[in-house]
């Protein structure tokens, strides 16, 4: 009852995604109709040409209707095979599109629970199995069963106890069959998804790829690879042994009603109850069977491999998106809700926040004024997720985050992010150039913004004396330039958006001492109109903030200025190595520092 059930919801989904094509699907099925029609025609020719003989009279009109309906099915057939091909790649797109715009309207943890390669399996992968299955089913499958009936009305009407003969042997195989596509469908399922884990394992090696040069484990990961790619072939050669039995069982029965309506046949034409010429006719209408009868057996092969894909399919187009927002305005500026007149641009009120009931954020209150503010804490204090939750990747469990006087979840997701510019710690470059990488997500940016954007965080002087300057490529991700010009021009990229307020994930991780102070003074500057909330475990990053808040086991330990949390809290020295770092002087000083005024 449930398989039966499956199926049924398999085709309701099948159905949906040809919603925009089913004019073209009619027209598709009534040309293969008609090319079904016309060879169906032939046989019908054929006693013709037979009774003539046996008459002594003239053969040429019937060999000439044979010859055109010949060609006829000819050209229909290469008309059908062409259209159809052309629906079942719009089929495809059709489907690619939705799952993409599903997997991107995704809330953030849903996408990353999943391993990536699962995703491109389906995407890639199982679609193309849905287009065979499509068509197949949608056209195929529907032409046919008709055929059959035709066949089946005209050779009743040349003889009832063949076709008795016929049917009862059809019967008996298509029983037989049953047994065997059950199997198909349990072999498909499992090989799309041993195929999906090899993706994965390929994927991650590839991005990872100087990782497992380093360290030696590339017969490793090619043996992880071998694993899944083996259990894919073995469950696609599963499913290739059930397809070929019910091709087989489809076929003998075919067969076998040849044999038996050859011999019975020829045995009521002896005693007269039946003509040579409806004989031959007879026989050819079985052998002419053959052909939709096969393509039963294909559709129902394919139904079952489509019936796996369906399922992976659905998953991803039944992802939860974000959570919707409350009937919401747009992010408010600051002038409008006193951000600007003393109250905090930004404030986590009582945050609570954790996942799968695990709480990692106890109750977090902090005020974030205009101005540098920097979170420093141990490892997995939950300092990564206040940035998080801050850009509602998720939403808080427990209190409040206020942008300038407003809840963000009153605000519009799009709108909100629209303020924010967000710095993630790999800082990975989704352009293919320097420039490209630099004004993604900028809607038509100004040549003259990207080259100030890039003179902002220190790049212009080297993206300048490049020979392709910033049409220069940067590779996947960015792994063609350095890890510190790729978080630089990570920050430059988030600085084109003029955010009002930037967000700085270990955005100094990875560079050198002269590179971090160009950087650093650029965000200074830029911390004078706008909030800054930075992520970081280096000293001189915290000797520069307007306010440094310490994170521990998810509470605030102690909120201050560098200097102060250095003197008074054993913990803060130790995470920053105090030794390799100086103290902080005034702020009203700050422009006088080295660390700052250093080219």
């Amino acid at each position: 009852m449930n398989d039966q059930r499956g199926r049924t919801g398999a085709t309701r989904v099948l159905w949906s995604y040809t919603h925009d094509m089913r004019a073209a699907l009619m027209w598709l099925l009534l040309l293969e109709l008609v090319s079904n029609g016309a060879a169906l025609a032939q046989p019908l020719v054929v006693r013709a040409v037979v009774d003539r003989l046996g008459a002594g009279e003239s053969l040429v009109g019937p060999v000439v209707l044979l010859v055109v309906i010949a060609a006829t099915g000819l050209v229909l057939t290469w008309l059908s095979t062409y259209l159809m091909e052309r629906f079942g790649q719009r089929i495809v797109l059709t489907v690619r599109q939705r799952l993409v715009r599903r997997i991107l309207g995704a809330s953030v943890s849903t996408v990353e629970e999943r391993p990536v390669g699962d995703f491109l399996s389906r995407v890639s992968g199982d679609t193309t199995v849905l287009r065979h299955t499509v068509t197949g089913m949608l056209v195929h499958g529907a032409a046919a069963p008709l055929t059959i009936a035709a066949a089946v009305v005209v050779m009743a009407s040349i003889d009832l106890v063949l076709l008795a003969i016929v049917v009862a042997m059809f019967g008996l195989s298509m029983v037989a069959a049953k047994w065997a596509l059950d199997r198909v469908g349990r072999a498909s399922e499992e090989a799309q998804g041993h195929l999906g884990g090899l993706t994965s394992v390929l994927q991650r090696a590839l991005v990872a790829f100087r990782t497992v040069k380093a360290s030696g484990t590339e017969e490793w990961e090619r043996r992880l690879a071998d694993e899944a790619a083996g259990s894919s072939y073995r469950a696609a050669v599963r499913a290739g042994r059930a397809e070929a039995t019910v091709d087989v069982i489809a076929v003998t029965g075919i067969e076998l009603s040849f044999i038996v309506v050859l011999v019975v046949g020829a045995a009521r034409a002896t005693s007269g109850a039946l003509t040579l010429s409806d004989l031959i006719a007879f026989l050819l209408y079985v052998v002419y069977l053959r052909g939709p009868v096969g393509t039963l057996a294909m559709v129902g092969s394919s139904f079952a491999e489509g019936l796996a894909a369906v399922r992976r399919v659905r998953e991803l187009e039944l992802l939860p998106a974000e959570a919707g927002d409350r009937p919401a305005t747009t992010a408010p500026r600051a002038e409008q809700n006193g951000g600007r007149n003393g109250e905090p641009s930004l404030r986590l009120d009582d945050v609570w926040f954790g996942y799968e009931g695990q709480p990692l954020l106890r109750g977090v209150t902090l005020d974030v004024p205009r101005g540098l503010t920097v979170l420093v804490g141990p490892s997995g204090t939950g300092k990564t997720t206040v940035l998080s939750l801050v850009e509602r990747f998720a939403d808080v469990d427990r209190g409040r985050i206020l942008l300038d006087g407003v809840d963000l979840r009153e605000i519009d997701r799009g709108a909100l992010r629209q303020r924010l510019g967000y710095v993630q710690q790999d800082a990975p470059l989704l352009g293919d150039t320097i420039g490209a990488a630099v004004r993604y997500g900028v809607p038509d940016p100004d040549g003259a913004d990207v080259v100030e954007a890039l003179r902002t965080v220190g790049l212009w002087s080297w993206v300048s004396g490049l020979p392709s300057g910033v049409d220069t490529p940067v590779g996947e991700r960015g792994v063609a330039i350095s890890g510190g010009q790729r978080q630089r021009l990570a920050v430059a990229r988030a600085l084109l958006r003029d955010p009002a307020v930037l967000l700085l994930d270990e955005a100094t991780s990875q560079l050198d001492a002269r590179s971090e102070r160009v950087l650093m003074r650029a965000v200074v500057e830029q911390a004078a109109h706008r909030v800054v909330l930075a992520v970081t475990h280096r000293g001189v990053v915290a000797g520069l903030a307007d306010q440094v808040a310490l994170l521990d086991g998810g509470r605030v330990r102690a909120v201050g200025r560098h200097e102060e949390l250095l003197s008074s809290d054993t913990l803060y020295r130790e995470l920053l190595a105090v030794p390799e770092f100086p103290s902080a002087p005034e702020r009203g000083k700050r422009e006088e520092r080295s660390v700052i005024s250093a080219d």
